[in-house]
């Protein structure tokens, strides 16, 4: 490996000076200076930088780090541009993410301990106070009470307040327990309490900035509203970039790390990546989709050592974060969550009203799971409308843990029966043997769970959905839902993905008939059979190796005809 690749690092000097790869962000350290806005929200996806940039902003401002500076930052972009307030700050740092949430005690005490650990730094930092003086600010049992008495002993007037992650406990909360969320940052509350405090403080000129990042502004207005002269710029097209990668910088990175790939299998490396981790837009004005670092750097942490892919697509710790939002899906009526978790699927867009502020005063509404979606990263923009968005899947991979997200839901909601290792079986026999039926038997399983009530609506696509939604389950194949080719679209295609080569690809075409149109069901078999001929001419699903096609109807929950064709 000819660069270290900076994959979980999220301490800027440690990168720098351990001289791993780094995408200059610095520029908008200067950006930001210019915004008229001294008190930003910028929010993200987990695990998008959000941390580093939040690390960058401390040794550039620190004053602790002054003899530092043309170590640090010489040879980027704001090291050759420093602005007058380089190394001018007092730092006061908070991080949330750390809490136990299990209960309203543990959450308090976790809070106040986070709090205690950013002013134990900041007073062994930037202070002469004696051990008396100290240990009166650290003793206090109440975060706003403590933030108090540090205000009272050091007014410089020249703090910068960062907070990262500041509505990590909060989003556990909520999706747990509504009523605690309530009374943390009710009037009375110490989460209120502690950023009125803060607010106070920003108006005597002692905290002159501060810039906190997130995940959501689900909690934002609640969590917030004791410092409500904050701006969330998280959709301000001018700060689009601020984190993540550009297409260019993912090329650039490609050549550093492997840079004996052949032109032909750089090319193809940089279409898979594209395919399966860019696609983030979070502006309606910006033009450049993004990647998402982190998994751009687990792919090729795991590439470059043998120039194979990795067995997996995504990291686990990042699959598990996204496992952990899925607690999220409680907010809102059960009714509008699946009506939009099919729409996505089905159709793979979804129109909406982007919420900027989130009020639980208010019945939450479809627009609101929509936009926690978009905020969660399992959607983005895909183009706006008149009067509303549309937003899609990112990409492939965050499209498969949507689909995993989808068949749990399904799971808890109708009590399927189903076991991951038996579906993953199962399609490995397919994979291995060309043997289908088994699989097929698990969705006919599936659809005789569902309630009758169920079936009024059903057709086709959701027949698609609980196909490829199970078939997500396995890593085997690149899963391809009503692909383009030449214009026509085989309904479901299972295409070898790297390092991956099972014994078959297929391509499927799904038809449904209500049992009341049973009658139809030959006609029905040999149109899906044409239709799979005309997709075998193709030229593009010629060159597929090893390709068995089949031909499958179902008649209400049960399939009739299963064949290859």
């Amino acid at each position: 490996m000819s660069v270290r690749l900076p994959y979980g690092i999220s301490y800027f000097e440690k990168l720098i000076t351990e001289n791993y790869y780094y995408v200059d962000r610095t520029a908008y350290i200067e950006k930001l200076e210019q915004a008229s806005e001294p008190y930003i929200f910028f929010l993200r996806p987990r695990r998008f930088g959000k941390s580093l940039f939040v690390s960058t902003l401390w040794y550039y401002y620190g004053l602790e780090f002054a003899d530092k500076f043309s170590t640090l930052f010489g040879k980027y972009y704001i090291g050759q541009h420093p602005t007058p307030k380089a190394n001018s700050y007092a730092i006061l740092h908070f991080e949330f993410s750390r809490i136990d949430t299990s209960t309203a005690e543990s959450t308090i005490e976790g809070f106040l301990r986070n709090v205690h650990q950013g002013v134990y730094r900041f007073l062994e930092t930037y202070t002469t106070l004696s051990i008396g003086e100290k240990e009166q600010i650290l003793q206090q049992r109440s975060p706003d009470s403590m933030l108090v008495k540090l205000f009272e002993k050091y007014d410089d007037k020249n703090i910068y307040l960062l907070i990262d992650e500041y509505d990590h406990f909060a989003n556990e909360i909520l999706a747990f327990n509504f009523e605690h969320f309530s009374e943390f940052v009710s009037r009375n509350g110490f989460v209120r309490k502690f950023y009125e405090v803060i607010k106070e403080a920003a108006g005597r000129g002692i905290v002159d900035r501060l810039f906190a990042t997130g995940v959501t502004p689900i909690t934002l207005d609640s969590l917030t509203s004791g410092f409500n002269i904050a701006s969330n710029l998280s959709t301000h097209h001018y700060f689009h970039e601020m984190m993540g990668f550009t297409e260019k910088e993912v090329e650039t990175l490609l050549k550093q790390v492997a840079p004996k790939l052949s032109s032909e299998e750089r090319q193809r490396v940089l279409e898979n990546l594209k395919k399966w981790y860019n696609g983030y837009l979070f502006s309606r004005k910006a033009k450049t989709r993004l990647y998402n670092p982190n998994m751009v750097l687990y792919f090729l942490k795991e590439y470059v050592y043998e120039n194979e892919y990795p067995d997996k697509l995504i990291d686990v710790n990042i699959a598990s974060d996204y496992g952990e939002i899925r607690n999220l899906f409680r907010l809102g009526t059960i009714e509008h969550k699946h009506k939009i978790l099919e729409e996505l699927i089905e159709t793979g867009v979804i129109e909406g009203i982007l919420t900027e502020q989130f009020s639980f005063e208010k019945e939450f509404s479809k627009d609101d799971f929509i936009s926690l979606l978009f905020y969660l990263g399992l959607v983005t923009l895909f183009e706006a409308g008149i009067s509303q968005l549309k937003f899609s899947f990112p990409n492939y991979v965050i499209k498969t843990l949507y689909l995993e997200f989808f068949i749990v839901s399904l799971k808890e909601q109708h009590q399927l029966d189903f076991k991951t290792v038996e579906i993953r079986k199962k399609l490995e026999l397919m994979a291995q043997k060309n043997e289908v039926a088994p699989f097929i038997r698990l969705i006919e399983q599936a659809l005789h769970n569902l309630s009758n009530r169920d079936f009024v609506s059903f057709d086709e696509k959701y027949i698609k959905a609980l196909f490829i939604g199970f078939a997500s389950l396995s890593n085997l194949y690149f899963l391809k839902s009503e692909p383009e080719v030449e214009q026509k679209y085989p309904d479901i295609m299972f295409l070898y993905r790297p390092p991956f080569f099972p014994n078959y690809q297929f391509l499927f075409e799904l038809k449904y008939l209500k049992k009341k149109q049973r009658s139809q069901l030959e006609q029905t078999r040999k149109d899906a059979r044409e239709q799979v001929k005309v997709y075998l001419s193709f030229e593009e699903v010629k060159q597929l190796h090893n390709l068995k096609s089949w031909v499958i109807v179902f008649v209400g929950e049960k399939a009739e005809v299963v064949e290859e064709v």
